[in-house]
């Protein structure tokens, strides 16, 4: 004996209804997400660091928690020939209770992102001292929009989540970018924020009457270069 699949239809006539093949297709999309997700989180890139040892002492004297100041998580990207630039940018926003990947795309040089390391420990100690920084060795192709652009980004957020899972926030910046305000001014603004505010959703209607430093925070723009 079977069974009928709809009523009014013999066997193998059943069609499906359209609340059944919209769920079949979110079903579908989450686990094509999940898996995805996954393979990001698995993958190894490989990372170049600034040719410094970390200090124990000095990473453990930044206070971590939910009662301590937000820790902000960057994504620096560059070009072939934005070695020195991408450095420019990373010293204006470093702060050591942040975290940084930075990453050159493919067509950039195996030497440039050799150079751009050196050129890190070089100009700041601190980043080797703290341990807070890495140049992505494995990068992915240089295009900033499609498909290219947003595996990136969230192959680099998947490495940060690795690397150091204590971020709030994550930012993304490229080497046209330059702030405008301080990484103690901003991190002093985002520390009265509650940290589940998602920015993409609520940069434009934080509401003073909930916050009283949304005006601040609206106010925080990158200058393009």
């Amino acid at each position: 004996m079977g069974m009928v699949g709809a009523r009014g239809g013999g066997a193998g006539s059943w069609v499906p209804g359209e609340r059944w093949r919209r769920s079949l297709f979110l079903a579908l999309a989450s686990v094509s997400f999940l898996l995805s997700l996954i393979l990001l989180f698995l993958s190894a890139p490989r990372l170049r660091l600034p040719s410094l040892v970390p200090s124990s002492a000095a990473a453990s004297a930044v206070r971590r928690g939910p009662d301590a100041p937000p820790c902000l998580a960057y994504l620096l990207t560059g070009r072939r020939g934005d070695g020195r630039r991408l450095l420019r940018l990373l010293l204006a926003v470093y702060h050591p209770r942040n975290r940084y990947v930075l990453h050159l795309s493919a067509d950039a040089p195996e030497d440039e992102r050799l150079s751009l390391a050196t050129g890190i420990a070089a100009a700041a100690p601190a980043v080797g001292a703290f341990g807070n920084v890495a140049i992505i060795g494995t990068p992915t192709a240089g295009t900033p929009v499609g498909a290219s652009g947003l595996a990136g980004t969230l192959r680099a957020a998947a490495v940060l989540l690795r690397l150091h899972p204590d971020w709030d926030w994550f930012l993304t910046l490229n080497a046209a970018d330059y702030p405008l305000v301080t990484q103690d001014d901003l991190i002093h603004v985002l520390s009265s924020v509650p940290r589940d505010i998602n920015f993409i959703d609520h940069t434009s209607d934080i509401g003073s009457k909930e916050y009283g430093s949304s005006e601040l925070v609206k106010n925080i723009r990158i200058q393009q270069h």
